[in-house]
């Protein structure tokens, strides 16, 4: 190691080690004069994926089925000792609530359009409780629904976390949206993919879900790398109801700038059926044409 300035560096290691000494010394002492502190360790229950910041995990997506089945999941911040018996509830207070705060207009989901057991007793040798509930597609179509459900009591003198007592189960009245299947694959060519020079084809099968952006498009994982952020932007053509297909910025970002191109896309509206062919170049220049199929599970 170099030393310019003829420190003596030794010397700097053991003032510096010193000085930490002395620290750590004054800390110990310090703590080892105060008493020992006390910890609430009463359970409260809460919902995972409670409260407002979590609204998004409350979207409510159908498959081709009429009845669609969400678990809540419902926890405690430290084990119980006792089976404790909780109940929850349907609180509309929090829908205007909502709408008022965030300038939405979500209506009263109509009672018809789900079933739940409102009473349960958990089981203390599980981590957390399911509570299921089920949605009927039949009564929530044509309208933006609101749920909000609500821890309301526990016994055996366990508590209620306020923060997150609160889950937000909604709907919306959005044409591209649901659970798909995707079948396809991604194919990459040496260079230009007019030249037919294949390097490797990935098949792929994968779930995913089309879920509503804020804006009126859609978001769809692109083929098998939704993980990495890569995502489709759907919509339909104002001027003849065609897809429209775009690529999110992650994904732009990764790949050969001006390079992303829609080969084809469609939608069916009446299966909801959708597919996609698109292709772009990688940061070597090779192109990548990735074509999927999406039907409803």
């Amino acid at each position: 190691m170099s030393n310019p300035d003829n420190i003596d560096l030794p010397k700097l290691f053991w003032m510096r080690l010193f000085k930490l000494f002395i620290c750590l010394y004054i800390f110990a002492a310090f703590f080892s004069c105060k008493k020992d502190p006390t910890y609430d360790t009463t359970p409260s229950f809460y919902f995972f994926y409670g409260g407002t910041s979590n609204f998004g995990n409350g979207l409510i997506l159908f498959p081709s089925q009429d009845t669609v089945t969400y678990n809540l999941v419902i926890s405690s911040t430290f084990l119980q000792s006792k089976a404790t018996t909780v109940t929850v509830e349907a609180d509309d207070s929090y829908r205007q609530a909502y709408n008022s705060t965030n300038g939405t207009n979500y209506e009263v989901m109509p009672v018809q359009g789900y079933t739940f057991q409102n009473t349960f007793t958990t089981n203390i040798s599980y981590i957390y409780d399911t509570i299921p509930i089920t949605f009927n597609k039949q009564f929530l179509s044509g309208g933006n629904y609101l749920l909000p459900l609500r821890i309301t009591s526990v016994n055996n003198g366990y508590k209620i976390d306020t923060g997150s007592s609160v889950i937000y189960l909604h709907t919306q009245d959005v044409v591209l949206s649901g659970e798909y299947t995707s079948t396809g694959s991604r194919v990459l060519y040496v260079g230009d993919s007019a030249n037919g020079d294949i390097q490797s084809v990935q098949a792929f099968t994968v779930n995913k879900n089309l879920v509503p952006g804020t804006d009126g498009s859609s978001i769809l994982d692109y083929a098998d790398l939704g993980p990495n952020g890569w995502q489709y932007i759907l919509s339909l053509s104002t001027d003849d109801n065609s897809l429209v297909v775009q690529a999110n910025t992650v994904m732009l970002n990764s790949i050969q700038a001006g390079s992303f191109q829609v080969l084809s896309s469609r939608f069916d509206p009446s299966t909801k059926d959708i597919y996609i062919r698109t292709r772009y170049k990688n940061s070597s220049g090779d192109d990548r044409i990735v074509e999927e199929s999406l039907t409803l599970q």
